[in-house]
C-alpha cells in the first residue's frame, strides 16, 4: 500500500513537473517574435502559390513580368486544379516546413545556450527528460499549428481563385496528403534538437540544415531517396505511392534516435557553462 501510494504521489509530481515546463515553453515562445514570423511564413506559402497561379491564367501580367511569369507558368501548369494544388502545396511544406520547423526547434533549445539559460535551467529541481518531454511537446504543437494554418490558407486561396475539380473526395485526399506529410517533416527534423544543443546554439542546426536538404537531393538523383530520411516527405508529397512502409518506418526510427539521442546528450554530457 505504502508503495502504491508513493508510486501514485511520483506520477503526479512528473505530470506537475511538465505542465509547469510545457507552461515555461509557451511563455517563452508569447514572449519572443518567432511564433509572428513563424506564422506570417505559413500565410506567405499558399498566398504565393495561388499568385503564380493568377498569374499563369493572366498573359498580360505574365509578358510583364518575364522571368517570374516563367516560373509562375510552371507552377500553374502543375496546380490548375485542385487535385494539383493540394499536392504542390503538400510539397513545399516538404521543403519550406523542413526549414521552418527546424527554426522553431533550433530556437527551442539553441536558444538556452545563446542566452544563458541553460545553467540555470539545468539547476531547477525538474529531471531533464521531463525537461526535454516539455520542449518536445511545445515544438509538435507549434508544428502542427503552423501546418493546420497553411492547410487552411491553402483551402482560402483555392477558393478564391476559384480552382476546378474541388470534390469532397479530392480535398480529404488531398488534406491527408499534406497531414502525412507534415508528420513525416516533424519527425526528420527531431534529430536537430541534439546539433542544436550540442552546437549551443542555432548556427550548427542551420548549417546542418542546408547540406542535409543538399544530400537528399543528391539521394533523389542516385535512387536512394525512399531510404534517407530527409527525401522521403519529399517524395511522399509526390503523392505517387513512391515510399513505401519501410520508408515510414526510417523516418519514425531517425525521430526516435534524435529524441534519445537528444534526451542522452542533456542527461550525460559534460555541462559546464
Amino acid at each position: 500500500i505504502i508503495s502504491c501510494g508513493l508510486w501514485e504521489l511520483e506520477k503526479v509530481s512528473i505530470m506537475n513537473n511538465l505542465k509547469n515546463m510545457i507552461w515555461i515553453e509557451c511563455r517563452k515562445a508569447i514572449r519572443s517574435r518567432i511564433p509572428l514570423w513563424t506564422t506570417i511564413g505559413a500565410l506567405f506559402l499558399p498566398v504565393v502559390v495561388a499568385l503564380m497561379i493568377i498569374i499563369s491564367k493572366n498573359p498580360e501580367i505574365s509578358r510583364k513580368l518575364g522571368v517570374i511569369s516563367a516560373k509562375a507558368d510552371l507552377i500553374g501548369l502543375a496546380a490548375t486544379e485542385w487535385p494539383g494544388f493540394l499536392t504542390l502545396i503538400a510539397q513545399m511544406l516538404a521543403t519550406a516546413g523542413f526549414f521552418m520547423f527546424i527554426v522553431i526547434l533550433s530556437w527551442m533549445f539553441g536558444r538556452e545556450f545563446a542566452d544563458g539559460t541553460a545553467k540555470d535551467l539545468m539547476a531547477v529541481p525538474v529531471p531533464r527528460l521531463t525537461i526535454i518531454l516539455g520542449k518536445f511537446i511545445i515544438y509538435i504543437g507549434w508544428a502542427l499549428a503552423m501546418s493546420l494554418l497553411i492547410l487552411g490558407g491553402s483551402l482560402l486561396m483555392g477558393s478564391m481563385i476559384d480552382l476546378p475539380g474541388g470534390s469532397t473526395d479530392v480535398l480529404q485526399k488531398g488534406i491527408i496528403l499534406k497531414l502525412v506529410t507534415t508528420v513525416l517533416v516533424i519527425l526528420c527534423v527531431v534529430p536537430f534538437a541534439l546539433l542544436a544543443s550540442a552546437g549551443r546554439g542555432y548556427l550548427l542546426p542551420m548549417s546542418m540544415a542546408i547540406l542535409t536538404m543538399i544530400v537528399a537531393n543528391v539521394a533523389l538523383v542516385f535512387g536512394w531517396g525512399d531510404l534517407f530520411p530527409w527525401s522521403i516527405p519529399g517524395l511522399y508529397s509526390q503523392g505517387t505511392g513512391m515510399v513505401g512502409t519501410t520508408g515510414i518506418w526510417v523516418v519514425i526510427i531517425t525521430g526516435f534516435i534524435g529524441w534519445f539521442s537528444t534526451d542522452l546528450w542533456w542527461k550525460r554530457a559534460d555541462q559546464n557553462r
